[in-house]
């Protein structure tokens, strides 16, 4: 083993100057928070940006190329990423460090090993002991990683690299089936071109026969459970606004835990096609529980329960995420600086019930379209699990290459 100290440079980026602010236009200067690094990559859909005049005063704090960047404080210390071409240049938060000139080392083969269990509650023990857990500059630098030849470290990563490969052209499959399903929900209702609206009549601008009704008076709603979440395996899943706020589908291996007696259990118990709507920090933000599984929903959630046989829960699902939707919710949300609904005003607006056929035509043709979203998702788990267990036993030379 060896020191990273003595293989890289590790150096901490810079926050924002006081009066500085990010800027809502994209510029050419991108700025790397901590939430933006995990998962072994710096993820880009959420950046910011600051202008030239910001830059110019702490552009000495920037990420290059395969530079290893690691969050230092907060509840996610550990948290690893490596700086991808697209974000070469871009500067980075007080929050973490950038791993960089490494020496006779190959950076994704440091990410892997980081990346690994054993290393990252190591990183989190060194940051305890403070009021405010920090993982120091000097702490890093005495991290031990495996002395291991480069051509060696090479060969481990290209096994490793086709997991990833993998995992990520799943996800890229994932996005254009999210992709095609919301075009179609916009395309027959939105735009009123579903099957057959050629020869259909319209009245007062919708299709004769359809109709507006309230949302309260087809749905109901629930509030949550309120309990702390644990990374325990209790038995029961713990369903939070965060599990739901970033995609369309739940990704459960990554939801906690939480203990629940069992009377409570029945109350709040999920069920397959149940649609949750947050109600505090990021209102209005929906999710759809797709498959059976022991789970309860917090209580910064809402379930709307369908009271109404016409009704079909993608077709639910579907309004709930669409742009007319999430903009009533934005502009209704209380709270200046913390946004929040209640269910009357989450249900407070109205809804459009097409023709029975249509909404039947629709839900078995978005079915499908999930059923596809949520077989790749399996499937990356599962090549996720493979790859962990193999991770180790790669880099430690357990198995040869």
């Amino acid at each position: 083993m060896i020191k990273l100290g003595e293989i890289s440079e590790i150096k901490g980026g810079k926050r924002l100057p006081k009066g500085c602010d990010f800027v809502e236009q994209e510029t050419k200067y991108k700025y790397i928070r901590a939430r933006d690094i995990g998962e072994g990559k710096i993820k880009c859909d959420e950046l910011q940006y600051i202008d030239e005049k910001t830059y110019e005063t702490i552009k000495n704090y920037t990420v290059s190329t395969n530079d290893v960047c690691i969050t230092i404080v907060g509840a996610n210390i550990g948290d690893i990423g490596i700086v991808s071409e697209e974000l070469d240049g871009a500067n980075l938060t007080e929050n973490a460090v950038k791993i960089t000139k490494l020496k006779n080392y190959d950076s994704s083969f440091l990410l892997y090993y980081l990346s690994m269990d054993k290393s990252k509650q190591e990183m989190q023990t060194l940051a305890a002991g403070a009021a405010q857990p920090k993982l120091g500059i000097y702490k890093i630098k005495e991290i031990l990683v495996p002395k291991v030849d480069i051509n060696i470290q090479k060969k481990v990563v290209n096994i490793i690299s086709k997991y990833d490969y993998l995992i990520e052209n799943n996800l890229k499959r994932i996005k254009l089936l999210e992709e095609s399903a919301e075009l179609i929900y916009k395309e027959w209702f939105v735009n009123f071109r579903f099957p057959g609206y050629e020869k259909c009549e319209f009245v007062d601008g919708v299709p004769k026969g359809w109709s507006k009704v309230h949302l309260s008076e087809i749905v109901s709603t629930q509030y949550g459970f309120t309990e702390s979440a644990l990374n325990e395996d209790t038995g029961v899943k713990y369903l939070r606004g965060k599990d739901i706020n970033k995609t369309s589908y739940i990704n459960w291996s990554s939801v906690p835990w939480c203990k629940i007696e069992d009377n409570q259990k029945d109350k709040y118990a999920l069920k397959k096609h149940d649609i949750l709507v947050i109600r505090m920090a990021d209102p209005g933000k929906v999710g759809i529980v797709e498959e059976d599984i022991e789970a309860v929903f917090a209580s910064y959630l809402i379930r709307i329960n369908i009271n109404n046989d016409n009704i079909k829960p993608y077709y639910l699902f579907y309004f709930l995420n669409s742009d007319f939707y999430q903009q009533f919710i934005s502009q209704s949300s209380t709270g200046a600086t913390r946004k929040s609904a209640n269910a009357k005003l989450i249900t407070d607006v109205d809804i459009l019930m097409p023709e029975k056929k249509v909404i039947e035509q629709f839900e078995t043709k978005i079915t499908d379209l999930r059923v596809l979203l949520n077989n790749l998702l399996q499937q990356n788990q599962k090549l996720k699990e493979a790859r962990d267990i193999l991770i180790p036993k790669l880099i430690m030379g357990e198995i040869e290459v």
